[in-house]
Order: structure tokens, then C-alpha cells, then sequence
């Protein structure tokens, strides 16, 4: 049991900015078996962006609470997936050529027309979701969408090939068993279940992993396999995906 607490904390302090001064064991073993706590990061993080939101709306209308709860997921996470996204539309839009010429953009520190264009889209669309799912109640999706983009990104993990030798992505691309991915399923199905009720739960995680599915078609058309960017920008597309979907739910 306490090696896999340690895994949790090696997950959130290699995915997220919280503090954890701890040493902890960093064998592809402790991250493989740290997959399954991806939508217990999504919990975290979302819970402490709905906690700004529980603070912020006794003072402050609904759409500048939507842009704190933003700013602090921004904040918690160091830009860590909004880094992958914009990569991936450089890469994969900016240059038609050969798959090594594509990762060698989405490497560049560089950040291109592609990806300030999506990295605006990207926070607008949540910004706007967000607004509105605020102003009809249904606050607790804040903690929802993150949970079922970080299990989303351990099925791309599992299903996807590494499409470099090296890289940060491969500690989790084919370092990823199926035992991992289901409990990190039952995780996040219980946590949904609990937050947004079965029924909304039934339509948002297949969705998530619909959008995962296409992504990696996409991904395997441009550079024959995914990157750490890849997972990165696949959280984004689920994420805005889960929050565009609830607001179509409250605006019916």
C-alpha cells in the first residue's frame, strides 16, 4: 500500500506544480504502475479548481469566476498540456514533409501561428464552457472533465505506439498494462457516477474516449505513433470536449 501512495505522489509531482519535496523511486515501474492514479490527479486538480470556484462565486459573477477556476488549473498543471497542444498544431499544421521534420517543430521551444491561434482557442472554448456551466449550477463538471481527460489520456497511453526512441512520453506510451487502464476506468466511472449521476457519466466518459480514438488516428497519420506532446494535447481536446458537452446538455 505505501509504494503505491508514493506512486500517487510521483505523479503529482511529475504532473503537477504542488509541492512534494519528497525523493521517490522513479523506475518505468513506479510510472507504469502511477497510470492507474491519472484520474485521481484529474480529482486533485479539479478539485481545487472547483474549490476556487465555491470561494470565488459568493464574490464575483459567474464569468470572471470562470476565469480563475481556469487560471488555476493553468497554474496547477505549469502549462504542462496547454505545452503539448500548442506543439501538436505546430507540428502537425504548420509543415507538410516527413514525420522526423514534424517532431523536430513540435520540439522547437519556439511557439509558432498554429499554436498561439489553438493555445486562444483552447482558452476561450474553456472559458466560454465554463461560464456557462457555472451560471446553471452544475459546478462539480469543473472536477469532472479533468478526471475523465487524464483517463482518457492513460487509454491513448495504452492503445498508442511511441513514435520517438526517447522522450518524456515514453515513461507511459507501451509502459501501460490493461490491469492499469481498467482500475484507472473504475476510478473515474465511480468518481463521475458519484459527482454527475450515472446517466450524464454514460455519455461523457465514451465520448472522452471517442475523441482519444480519432486523435491517435491522427497522430499515427502525421508522425506514426504518439509523443508526450500527443498525450498532452489529447487531455486539451477531452477536456474542452467534456465541458462543450455539458453545455449542450444545460442549454437543452
Amino acid at each position: 500500500m505505501k509504494e503505491y501512495f508514493y506512486d500517487l505522489l510521483l505523479m503529482v509531482q511529475f504532473l503537477t506544480r504542488l509541492p512534494v519535496k519528497k525523493s521517490l523511486p522513479c523506475d518505468m515501474k513506479n510510472f507504469r504502475d502511477g497510470t492507474a492514479m491519472f484520474p485521481i490527479i484529474g480529482f486533485i486538480v479539479g478539485g481545487i479548481q472547483w474549490l476556487t470556484y465555491y470561494v470565488c462565486i459568493k464574490v464575483f459573477p459567474s464569468n470572471i469566476t470562470a476565469i480563475f477556476v481556469l487560471l488555476v488549473g493553468i497554474l496547477l498543471i505549469g502549462c504542462l498540456h496547454q505545452d503539448g497542444f500548442g506543439d501538436i498544431f505546430d507540428g502537425f499544421f504548420s509543415f507538410k514533409g516527413d514525420k522526423d521534420k514534424i517532431i523536430e517543430i513540435m520540439k522547437d521551444s519556439r511557439i509558432g501561428t498554429y499554436a498561439a491561434v489553438a493555445l486562444i482557442f483552447d482558452i476561450l472554448t474553456k472559458y466560454a464552457a465554463l461560464s456557462f456551466i457555472i451560471s446553471k449550477n452544475m459546478s462539480l463538471v469543473i472536477i469532472v472533465a479533468p478526471v475523465i481527460s487524464r483517463c482518457s489520456t492513460i487509454l491513448l497511453s495504452l492503445i498508442g505506439k511511441n513514435a520517438k526512441k526517447t522522450g518524456t512520453g515514453n515513461l507511459f506510451i507501451q509502459n501501460t498494462s490493461s490491469g492499469h487502464f481498467i482500475v484507472s476506468l473504475l476510478i473515474t466511472i465511480g468518481l463521475s457516477v458519484w459527482l454527475i449521476g450515472v446517466h450524464n457519466t454514460i455519455i461523457a466518459i465514451p465520448l472522452g474516449f471517442v475523441v482519444t480514438l480519432l486523435f491517435l488516428q491522427l497522430c499515427n497519420s502525421k508522425i506514426g505513433g504518439i509523443t508526450g506532446d500527443c498525450l498532452g494535447a489529447n487531455n486539451e481536446f477531452v477536456e474542452m470536449t467534456v465541458l462543450i458537452l455539458f453545455t449542450a446538455i444545460l442549454n437543452s
